[in-house]
């Protein structure tokens, strides 16, 4: 029987590396996330409006500060939880959109820069591949671009490699841009970021870990063999910057590996259950502010059957 048991809730390899390795629980957390947000926006608002008479929210108020027992306590709790998801939710979105706007500035500045480098092609996998020959004197490969995204490399890197550790690289970087990670790796750290909830905020650094780990393991198996990839590594330099909006094989990357090997997994425990808790903690002050602002305490505190929008 415990065998039994151990075997109904143990996870399928594939599902633990669709969901936990590859970042994908990361990413289902942030859009949680940020639909929280939208709601905690939008529901205190389409509270205001539509449930309070006359849209007098302060006359309201004072009223019901002054009729508790009759109005019903809840009233003041509405009111109290509206303001806390109302002001959470503003501060989120602002953050958001001062960091988002400040890092499109920064991809934009950077789109220009590369627009004008030099378009070569490089073979691997049998086929050629369109690559931007980027002038760093820094040896590095990364892809970038939110919506179409490139790959780039600097002649230095193009000097320092053999053919099959450039191959095992340029592979590295088509799994990164067939699955748009620039674009998602950019968008899970600026939703984490901006949430404020507890012991979340290095899940960004995770996911794009997790990412990097991914790609790896697609060079790999398209090469056969791991050893050229792990010979381009250190080859590359790592201390090189990456710009924002990209995924590259630099100080990002080691960065991100290095955390995730001090914490030991890519999402650990007490990381989802923070985030668990952060969203299941929204929605109860969501649900006591429309239990509060509408009619439905009334059949629980006003015998005489009054209604709240009387």
């Amino acid at each position: 029987m415990r065998e039994l048991n151990v075997y109904l809730w143990t996870w399928p390899a594939s599902s633990q590396r669709f969901w936990r390795r590859d970042g994908h629980l990361i990413e289902l957390g942030a859009a949680a996330g940020m639909l929280a947000v939208i709601a905690a926006l939008a529901v205190p608002l389409w509270l205001a409006i539509t449930m309070t008479p006359a849209a007098q929210p302060v006359d309201r108020l004072l009223q019901a500060c002054q009729q508790a027992l009759r109005r019903g306590p809840l009233v003041v709790a509405g009111y109290g939880s509206m303001a806390v998801l109302a002001g959470w939710a503003t501060l989120a979105l602002g953050r958001a959109l001062w960091r988002g706007a400040r890092d499109l500035v920064a991809i934009r500045r950077q789109g220009r820069n590369f627009g004008q480098s030099e378009e070569i092609e490089l073979y691997a996998g049998g086929r050629a591949i369109p690559v931007r020959l980027v002038a760093m004197d820094a040896a590095v490969a990364f892809s970038a671009g939110l919506l179409r995204p490139r790959i780039y490399v600097s002649p230095a890197l193009l000097r320092r490699m053999s053919s099959s550790e450039m191959e095992a690289t340029l592979l590295h970087e088509i799994a990164h841009v067939r699955r748009r990670d620039p674009l998602r790796c950019w968008l899970v750290e600026l939703i984490i970021w901006s949430l404020w909830f507890p012991r979340t905020s290095w899940l960004g650094v995770a996911h794009r870990a997790a990412r990097e780990a991914r790609a790896d393991a697609r060079a790999s198996t398209e090469m056969g063999d791991d050893r050229p990839l792990l010979q381009a590594l250190f080859k590359v330099d790592v201390l090189a910057p990456v710009p924002p909006g990209s995924c590259g094989m630099t100080s990002e990357r080691e960065r991100a590996l290095r955390k995730v090997r001090h914490h030991g997994l890519a999402v650990g425990a007490g990381e989802r259950v923070a985030l668990v808790l952060g969203l299941s903690f929204v929605a109860a002050i969501m649900a006591l502010a429309f239990a509060g602002l509408t009619d439905s305490q009334s059949y629980w505190f006003c015998p005489d059957g009054t209604s709240m929008q009387a």
